[in-house]
């Protein structure tokens, strides 16, 4: 399992030092203008842009035709899967510290004050990414990696709309309460774990019927 996970973060190496590289480079900026806005999409940016790098794994896979000889493995096919979902969720976690880490230094250097819906935010983000993430994996492997990026931009519109459907059964049925903003976060993000779950267990079984 270990040396599928090294292998999966090896493959996208470049990629991932990219996008760590790009999203230090828009964060920092944003961070000093202190703007609200602004501090709002520095916690956002990294979650839409470093985990998206584990998508690509499936694509490498394929290209070099690594997918054809992994399954040759004494491995069970089920642990194929769960490295490249631990893989996503490892890089989400990186996009989780990237983002501590630089509003912790920027706090410390600048005295920033840091917004009351930091929390808020960083919830949705990671939301956002597991719930475009639920469909990516099931779809790639249904209708092949030549229309990953097609099922990619498609995922990431899903992940919108359930956002904004959360958003509106939150308004219905709680309204304007206090804490509002909180339960929704929560919420989204719970609805999204769910779904990431019910995606593992639904690519498994693709994956076994799958022919190669």
């Amino acid at each position: 399992m270990k040396g599928l996970i090294l292998n999966n973060l090896y493959s996208i190496d470049k990629s991932i030092k990219f996008s760590l590289l790009i999203s230090t480079a828009a964060i920092i900026p944003l961070i000093i203008s202190g703007n609200p806005t602004a501090l709002k999409i520095a916690v956002l940016l990294p979650f839409l842009i470093i985990p998206m790098n584990a998508f690509e794994v499936l694509k490498q896979d394929s290209m070099s035709g690594w997918n054809k000889f992994e399954i040759t493995l004494p491995l069970k096919k089920g642990k194929i899967i769960q490295s490249k979902y631990i893989t996503f969720l490892l890089l989400l976690f990186t996009s989780l510290l990237l983002t501590f880490v630089l509003f912790y230094c920027a706090n410390i250097f600048i005295s920033l004050t840091v917004m009351d819906d930091f929390f808020n935010i960083g919830l949705r983000g990671m939301g956002l990414m597991l719930c475009a993430a639920s469909l990516v994996y099931p779809l790639t492997y249904i209708f092949g990696i030549e229309k990953s990026d097609m099922i990619t931009m498609g995922s990431i519109g899903f992940a919108f709309v359930m956002f904004f459907f959360i958003s509106f059964l939150m308004k219905v049925f709680i309204g304007e309460m206090k804490g509002a903003e909180e339960i929704f976060s929560l919420s989204f993000l719970l609805v999204s774990i769910f779904l990431f779950i019910l995606s593992y267990a639904t690519s498994v079984m693709i994956y076994r019927k799958k022919e190669f």
